[in-house]
């Protein structure tokens, strides 16, 4: 048995994770310090680095606890690697690599972060030289058995690349990819969309939101003085069930008749006109300013391509003030103009209307809202180019989106609106909107409404509600919250 024990020696270097004995952390010493001195090699403590792993012309910064098993590969290397990974034998890592914290490479991956040059045809390939893009890895990720990544890749965050994958192109964070090419399976955060934890936290909001909601709207009986806080009141409370604080319901209903208008303003057709349909009143006259507008020769005067949120803004207000004519004074309306002239001026490519500066779709994103609640929402008919749309809606989502109420709700709402349509990337949205409930919901404070970005305020609070509305329904858990929004942002009555 004795002749065998060399065999069985080796086992913690094949597993590496395991207790070193006394002897190879005395090896791995000596190993270590011959490593930096011939490669300058820099790591952490609690590092364990086989001695039959191959690692040559190599230039390695480790963090903390990095396990190298033995006959992993690491050649013509520039690795920067965080705290807690490890290196499964039979990997690959060649080139430039930037790795986080807490990554595992599993037996057989590898990572090219190098490439040959082969644009000319008139030499050999090898004669062309090679460039280095570099592969960026993020923390808590899996690599599988016999993955690979190639140059140019960055890896996000808490993904899982499966076994035999193909990494060619960037992944996410949060996600599952695998194939070759590697793509996108599924968002790792979605089963938590629909989760106990998540009803948890979506029905104790509604139990607060309850109790709290009169409270909150007359805490901020001073923002009285202008239309549109009176229609945020009676839109909150309208949400419960219940009439309006302040006045009785009909002295609340003729203050907002007595705000009517015939022009073209929020106030006077969105705000006052949902806040009066919310109490189950209607408007006193038609809007009759519609009538004698070009709509096309209208549409084309929008800045588009300047600021593409102004001009949506202006199409939800003629697109409702439209619909209010027809469905509560039975008028004849033109909305297949408003139609037709959208529906040539899309653009395929994004789904956006206008366009967006150095790449930046926030303020298309915030006028396709616009134009597709007043008219496509509102009318009952699929928005064009959905799949497009939540591509391009996904793509600038991420931390970079500003956090205030109209972004959150210019991105949830084309989300679930083209979800009627298609179940593209529909677990990656709904992941997103998961993200965003536990963001805002710790922010109700207690009697007083929302405190996001600024003071608690009627309009602040009648949108957060009805966005966290919006975001739950977007995951399907909307009946825990007990209320939903019957103004403005009533999304119920919606297609299907």
């Amino acid at each position: 048995m004795g002749g065998f024990d060399g065999y069985f020696e080796k086992e913690n270097y094949f597993l590496p994770w395991n207790t070193l004995s006394d002897a190879q952390k005395e090896e791995q010493r000596l190993w270590q310090a011959e490593l930096s001195a011939r490669l300058g090699l820099m790591c952490g403590d609690g590092c364990v680095i086989s001695p039959e792993a191959y690692i040559y012309e190599a230039k390695i910064a480790l963090g903390s606890g990095v396990k190298i098993a033995s006959h992993a590969l690491l050649r013509r290397l520039e690795l920067t690697m965080g705290d807690d990974c490890t290196v499964n034998s039979f990997a690959v890592l060649h080139g430039k690599i930037t790795v986080g914290s807490h990554v595992s490479i599993a037996p057989g991956a590898k990572l090219f972060g190098e490439n040959h040059v082969f644009e000319r045809n008139d030499i050999p390939f090898k004669q062309q030289g090679c460039t280095r893009k570099g592969i960026i890895i993020g923390d808590d990720v899996w690599i599988g058995a016999d993955a690979v990544i190639v140059d140019g890749v960055t890896v996000g965050s808490h993904v899982v690349i499966a076994a035999g994958a193909v990494v060619t192109k960037d992944v996410p964070d949060y996600v599952l990819a695998g194939g070759n090419p590697a793509r996108v399976i599924r968002d790792r955060r979605a089963a938590e969309a629909g989760g106990s934890e998540m009803g948890r936290l979506i029905e104790s909001f509604g139990k607060r939101a309850r109790s709290q909601w009169r409270s909150a709207v007359e805490s901020c009986e001073g923002e009285l003085i202008e239309i549109r806080p009176w229609c945020d009141a009676a839109e909150i409370s309208a949400m419960f069930g219940e009439a309006p604080p302040f006045l009785s319901r009909e002295d609340y209903i003729k203050k907002l008749h007595s705000m009517e208008s015939d022009r073209h303003s929020y106030e006077t057709v969105l705000s006052v006109g949902y806040a009066l349909k919310a109490l189950g009143e209607s408007l006193n006259a038609p809007f009759r300013y519609v009538e004698n507008i070009d709509i096309c020769g209208y549409l084309s005067s929008l800045p588009w391509n300047t600021d593409a949120w102004d001009a949506g803004h202006n199409v939800d207000i003629l697109a409702t003030a439209m619909y209010f004519n027809r469905t509560e004074f039975g008028l004849k309306i033109s909305e297949n103009e408003l139609f037709g002239w959208l529906n040539t001026h899309i653009s395929p490519q994004t789904g956006m209307w206008g366009r967006g500066k150095d790449g930046c779709m926030t303020l298309p994103i915030n006028g396709w809202y616009r134009v597709a609640r007043g008219l496509y929402g509102q009318f009952g008919a699929p928005a064009p180019f959905a799949e497009m749309t939540i591509d391009t809606v996904l793509a600038h989502s991420g931390p970079a989106m500003p956090r205030s109420a109209c972004y959150t709700l210019d991105t949830v709402y084309p989300l679930w609106l083209c979800s009627l349509q298609t179940k593209r990337r529909l677990t990656e949205g709904q992941a997103w909107a998961a993200e965003r409930l536990r963001e805002i919901i710790p922010a109700w404070k207690n009697g007083f409404g929302f405190e996001l970005g600024g003071e608690v305020s009627l309009k602040g609070t009648e949108m957060w509600l009805s966005i966290i509305y919006n975001l739950c329904k977007y995951i399907g858990r909307e009946e825990l919250l007990g209320y939903r929004p019957r103004g403005v942002h009533f999304i119920d009555k919606y297609f299907c």
